[in-house]
């Protein structure tokens, strides 16, 4: 990953799952972001989220991504 490369994060919050589309574009439109994947999470109702690729320790040596419930439980994913 570098400066132009990526990920966007969009929160479903009512069907409890993220979606994750490439941050770069294709080379035919810069703007079309391919999507890649869809995360399924714990959460209800996501109320925030936060992610940092910075290895963090021995359990998120590639990042961590947290989201928090409205009832403020907080889940942590590798």
């Amino acid at each position: 990953m570098n400066d132009t490369t990526g990920y966007i994060l969009v929160s479903g919050q009512g069907a409890n799952r993220f979606q994750i589309f490439s941050r770069e574009g294709t080379k035919a439109n810069p703007f079309e972001h391919k999507l890649l994947k869809i995360a399924n999470v714990a959460a209800r109702q996501s109320d925030g989220s936060d992610v940092t690729a910075t290895p963090l320790n021995g359990t998120f040596k590639h990042g961590i991504f947290v989201v928090m419930s409205t009832d403020k439980t907080f889940h942590y994913y590798r």
